[in-house]
């Protein structure tokens, strides 16, 4: 048992695979994470489930959102095994910081903060420290102000790092860290409210971009066509209200809370290879889902755009590696079954999603849906295959959305009404229904 693999699980909230400095989208430098990555497995998944909560449950449970029926944004409770109910099958000591209330019934131990969307949380272990210190009235301030206005208005903070809620879920734990077990395989899951959480970073990260940088591609909403792309996460007035100077700000909000996680994990990462037993330790990265920032005039999750749907995984032995998926395409669900792996845990034979390592041993990463992803919330439903990324209304069937990825990779020309787009639905059409028909045959959570 001693010499079984330990893990750490860093899950992030809104985390764009293209936000890490060496993807060079963006002006900004991300040196850990990068380091991460280039000793890693790496890939870029589609999210299963671009809305909260459903992209978090499954990154827990290797579901799709049709299996565990969390496709709309609700306070109802988490009722789903997921990999952390493996891992103690396993054996595993599991310990948890940071948003890990619904799976904490299977955690050993657990420092839990809740969500930011919980403006005055009972039992928040963040919340706590904020109210000893005395600033409780002025984070509970910035709470409400995001509640009201989003990431248009933030209230900004002289905020030291080490006093924001993801800063405090990287110090609670590397503290824990220090006292997990030697004599059995242990499992640390880090669950971080951001980057996608809409609170502006803390002052020395405020300006880690320049706005100004960020002005270019700025669109006006077309709200003619916004049906086709998202469910609005904000009021209309707000995004008609945007210009290229606040995109640019919100822009740089975002990247500088990217900054932020990324000297957070960098010093988690500094904490293992200080334990004696680091030479067994994987460290697996995940986030739920992306988060646009400004495609089409755009701002939220709740898209199948590329911004919002595509986030980074990163396996990371403590041998490194470099490999990156060569062909076929991975989805988040295919977290949990990979981490399973890792430990060597039985999963339900079930779940839909598949564990990567068999990219480390060159070999194929079969999937439930034929090589195909599959992502779901409310009434809207995607396939993306290699080339073609489609979207139907699951009620209506009304064909949404309809992009070349290869001729279009930004996601420009809807060729719904074009006539070389109708002649593909019907093959695409066969595509999602063979898709789909596995994940019918699963349980569904109640």
């Amino acid at each position: 048992m001693a010499y079984r693999r330990n893990i750490i699980i860093i899950l992030t909230h809104g985390l764009r695979s293209d936000a890490l400095g060496d993807s060079q989208t963006w002006p900004l430098n991300t040196p850990n994470l990068d380091a991460i990555g280039n000793r890693s497995m790496r890939v870029v998944a589609s999210s299963a489930c671009p809305a909260d909560p459903g992209g978090m449950v499954s990154l827990w449970t290797g579901m799709h959102a049709r299996q565990h029926g969390y496709v709309d944004q609700t306070d109802r409770a988490f009722g789903c095994d997921g990999f952390p109910a493996w891992l103690i099958g396993g054996g595993y000591y599991l310990a948890g910081v940071g948003n890990v209330g619904a799976v904490e019934p299977w955690l050993h131990e657990s420092v839990v903060v809740e969500d930011v969307n919980v403006i005055d949380p009972v039992g928040c272990a963040y919340m706590d420290m904020i109210r000893a210190k005395g600033m409780d009235k002025t984070i509970l301030a910035q709470r409400k102000t995001r509640a009201r206005n989003g990431p248009f208005d933030p209230d900004r903070l002289l905020l030291e790092p080490d006093d924001d809620v993801d800063c405090f879920i990287g110090i609670q734990a590397r503290q824990m860290m220090q006292d997990l077990p030697t004599d059995r395989p242990w499992a640390l899951i880090v669950a971080f409210t951001g980057p996608g959480n809409d609170l502006p970073p803390p002052t020395i990260y405020d300006q880690m971009v320049e706005p100004s940088m960020l002005e270019d591609g700025f669109v006006p909403t077309d709200f003619t066509k916004v049906n086709a792309l998202a469910e609005l996460d904000y009021p209309r007035v707000s995004l008609q209200r945007l210009d290229r100077q606040r995109l640019a700000r919100v822009r740089a909000d975002y990247l500088g809370r990217v900054s932020l996680m990324d000297y957070v994990i960098g010093r988690i990462e500094e904490q293992a290879k200080e334990r004696s037993d680091f030479d067994r330790t994987w460290m697996v990265t995940g986030s739920d889902r992306g988060y646009l920032m400004g495609e089409h005039g755009l701002l939220g999750h709740r898209s199948f755009l590329s911004g919002a749907i595509e986030v980074p995984i990163m396996v990371t032995p403590p041998t490194p590696v470099k490999t990156e998926m060569a062909e076929g395409l991975v989805s988040t669900v295919d977290l949990a079954a990979t981490i399973a792996e890792i430990g060597g845990c039985d999963v339900p034979a079930a779940i839909a999603g598949r564990s990567l390592l068999a990219a480390l041993r060159d070999e194929p990463v079969r999937t439930l849906t034929g090589g195909c992803c599959v992502s779901e919330f409310g009434r809207r439903l995607m396939l993306e295959t290699e080339r073609f990324k489609v979207i139907f209304d699951s009620v209506t069937n009304e064909v949404l959305g309809l992009y070349d990825l290869l001729n279009d990779p930004d996601e420009r020309t809807n060729m719904t009404t074009d006539a070389a787009g109708r002649n593909l639905l019907d093959s695409l059409r066969w595509r999602l229904g063979d898709a789909l028909m596995p994940l019918r045959a699963l349980p569904v959570s109640g």
